[in-house]
């Protein structure tokens, strides 16, 4: 350990910096993209923000979650954010309406299916 003039220990400030997140693609993002529809899997997301990736997959399954944080990345609420390239602005809103029931084979939409077929029963 290096020490200062007087003999007191210096500390390596890098240390004290904040940890990155991790930005590879996690094991749990990698089968939630699996088993999205082929056209709905997010791959330009994938590809240039893994980050970000895996925070969507982890919060998938809590739909309050899931559309706050989809929010968060749609709406610049801060100001002065540069916005992300078009594919993957492409990619977050594909995913987002896939969520939000908006295509055929959707969870959300098979279950309206779903309730309005037995309430016709």
């Amino acid at each position: 350990m290096r020490t200062d003039d007087v003999g007191r220990p210096q500390v390596d400030a890098r240390h004290l910096r904040r940890a990155q997140p991790l930005n590879q693609v996690l094991p749990a993002t990698g089968r939630w993209i699996a088993q999205l529809p082929a056209d709905i899997r997010p791959l330009s997301l994938l590809r240039e923000f893994p980050r970000i990736a895996n925070v969507l997959a982890r919060a998938w399954p809590d739909a309050s979650s899931f559309a706050a944080h989809m929010e968060s990345l749609l709406h610049d609420r801060r100001g002065g954010r540069r916005g992300f390239p078009g594919d993957v602005q492409s990619d977050l809103l594909m995913l987002r309406d896939f969520f939000e029931g908006r295509y055929p084979a959707s969870p959300a939409a098979l279950d309206r299916r779903a309730e309005a077929t037995s309430e016709t029963e």
